[in-house]
């Protein structure tokens, strides 16, 4: 269960897990609260609310009601609610003798700043029968933050369908190296950080090519900066996978708050990009510092300009970085060794009840 169908990571790993797990041997729905543009997760059952002050002001009870009578017709063994919004209303919502599994994705430290706050979703993730978290950060913050008892708190990481990435093919000699960034453009994401990146890396004397790829808030303001930097600006595309394998370096600049495992170092590593990121949660447990790519503080602009110059100024480091995060993302980062962790996860929940 997700608040709405939206052109987010989230979206995209709900509905390929979902198609992978559907017969093995269960049945599984997707399910959305909130009216929105169809978009990746093209839900099974979508209730169509609309978005009106009631959830802007944090709980909508008409949704909660909705929600308890689509769930009662559905009668589910049990309701994955995915992240803090989606966990009010299943709390409130979910049949009795429905498991609830609490799926923690972004960080909380920041969002959960208020003594009341931090109250309120602790018991709401005290009603979880299982909670899982998609990177050992979310873990740690489950069972320290929230309080959560260790036996029911589970690692579960993203993972993405391997046979839709290629590794990158060889550019030709003299070609500056191409950068790539893919995401909403939004303050939380900070694409005006790859503009400057890629400024400071020509002011240093090294020839790089920039693409921006996504749509978001920010798009009308960021095109002049692109155009001054000389950034590509592709907007939304369905060909991920293509512009991935014609690219050098992944690069994410994101903030801490709200990230938890992003997808798109998934998808760079499937690829064999070697990734320059922040150190965001999740940047870690799918990239090795040193060795698939490098991990730089969070708000350390400098740290992140001195990492691409690395990687911009020595193809072989890009080679063996690049080979390595393949391989990592095809041991452990596959949709297929993700759905292995939620088949685990539901067999636990359902031999407790």
């Amino acid at each position: 269960m997700l608040p709405a169908d939206l052109a987010r990571g989230a979206q995209v790993f709900a509905r390929a897990l979902r198609e992978v797990l559907d017969g093995r041997p269960d049945e599984h729905l997707t399910l959305s609260l909130f009216a929105s543009e169809a978009a990746h997760l093209r839900p099974d059952v979508a209730l169509g609310l609309g978005d009106g002050r009631a959830r802007r002001l944090g709980f909508d009870p008409r949704a909660g009601l909705a929600l308890r009578r689509a769930l009662r017709a559905m009668a589910p063994d049990v309701v994955v609610a995915h992240g803090g919004e989606a966990l009010k209303y299943a709390v409130v919502a979910r049949p009795r003798g429905s498991a609830l599994v609490y799926k923690k994705t972004g960080s909380s430290v920041e969002s959960l700043g208020g003594r009341m706050r931090r109250a309120l979703y602790r018991r709401l993730a005290a009603q979880a029968d299982l909670t899982a978290a998609v990177a050992e950060e979310a873990v740690t913050e489950a069972r320290h933050l929230l309080r959560l008892p260790e036996d029911r708190v589970m690692l579960a990481p993203n993972g993405r369908d391997p046979s839709r990435f290629r590794p990158r093919q060889a550019r030709g000699v003299g070609v500056a190296p191409r950068l790539v960034f893919l995401g909403r453009l939004t303050s939380g994401k900070r694409p005006d950080w790859f503009l400057d990146a890629v400024r400071r890396l020509r002011e240093r004397g090294s020839q790089v090519e920039g693409v921006i790829v996504g749509d978001g808030p920010l798009t009308e303001a960021l095109a002049p900066l692109a155009t001054e930097a000389g950034v590509e600006m592709l907007g939304r595309r369905d060909d991920i996978p293509e512009i991935l394998a014609d690219a050098d370096v992944f690069v994410f600049t994101g903030v801490s708050e709200g990230e938890g495992m992003p997808g798109v170092l998934i998808e760079a590593g499937l690829a064999g990009l070697p990734a320059v990121t922040t150190a965001v949660s999740g940047a870690g447990t799918v990239i090795v510092h040193g060795v698939t790519g490098l991990v730089v503080p969070v708000d350390d602009l400098d740290a992140l300009v001195d990492a691409l110059h690395q990687l911009v100024i020595d193809s072989r480091l890009r080679g063996r970085m690049g080979a390595a995060a393949r391989q990592r993302c095809l041991e452990h980062f596959t949709l297929d060794a993700s759905a292995a962790h939620w088949q685990e996860l539901f067999d636990r929940v359902l031999e407790r009840r």
